[in-house]
């Protein structure tokens, strides 16, 4: 499958006919960002609540940057409809906490039909493009890896006319990686923030110990404060 670039019209071929939505199908918003917690001891309660937070502003975000280009515009997503959240790196210096994350939202695009057609897409709409910007520029047959556009179905139909089966190799290839992150991600932004804070205490507990709260003395009450930090009385949690 050749693809000119100045052919607009391969993009519903590929996109729509060949490929079928599944790289919008959940369509992956990505974002990496940093959490900085200055100052005193790890405190697994107040980080979450802020890992938390930090999701829900950044898909927040997202909704409202993707909307249609239009005299009244209409938003392509609600919320998400799972949360993949990884640590990349944690870095602890003196009294200080620095997280460095990447967050994947998965949503579901309002304007996908149930045949999996995008249908504000400028083959659908006669050319008139309403697309937000990034999905303007998605799919660009000039674009290389890690350039804005890149896509790498569009890239591969372009550079790859000879061998038809290598379509369908980075149709399969995209398609696994959205499973694979699909697999790995939750239903709420609070199950996602657990898994690092639990990173977070591990890293401490290994490389930071002066991080974390003073071990349970013997003479700790049951009724007492559990010194892990959790907020918990000692008997429901290291002391059951």
């Amino acid at each position: 499958m050749s693809i000119s670039t100045t052919d607009t019209s391969c993009f519903s071929q590929v996109c729509i006919e060949k490929c079928g939505g599944k790289c919008c199908n959940p369509w992956w918003g990505i974002i990496t960002y940093s959490i900085k917690k200055d100052g005193g001891q790890f405190r697994p309660l107040e980080l979450k609540s802020e890992v938390v937070n930090s999701l829900t502003e950044r898909a927040g975000r997202i909704a409202e940057k993707y909307v249609t280009n239009e005299d009244t515009p209409r938003p392509l997503f609600t919320t998400p409809e799972r949360y993949n959240l990884a640590v990349q790196n944690i870095k602890v210096a003196n009294k200080t906490i620095l997280i460095n994350l990447r967050a994947m939202f998965a949503f579901r695009c309002l304007f996908l039909s149930e045949d999996k057609k995008c249908m504000i897409h400028p083959s659908v709409t006669g050319g008139n493009e309403i697309r937000p910007e990034h999905c303007g520029y998605m799919g660009s047959p000039d674009a290389k890896p890690n350039e804005k556009g890149y896509c790498r179905i569009i890239h591969t139909a372009a550079t790859s006319s000879d061998d038809p089966a290598a379509v369908d190799k980075a149709i399969e290839t995209e398609l696994m990686a959205s499973e694979k992150h699909y697999r790995e991600s939750y239903d709420k932004p609070e199950e996602a923030a657990d898994g690092v804070v639990e990173l977070v205490r591990l890293y401490c507990l290994n490389y930071a110990p002066y991080m974390l709260p003073q071990a349970a003395s013997r003479t700790t009450g049951r009724n007492d404060v559990c010194h892990c930090g959790s907020g918990k009385k000692y008997k429901k949690c290291h002391g059951m």
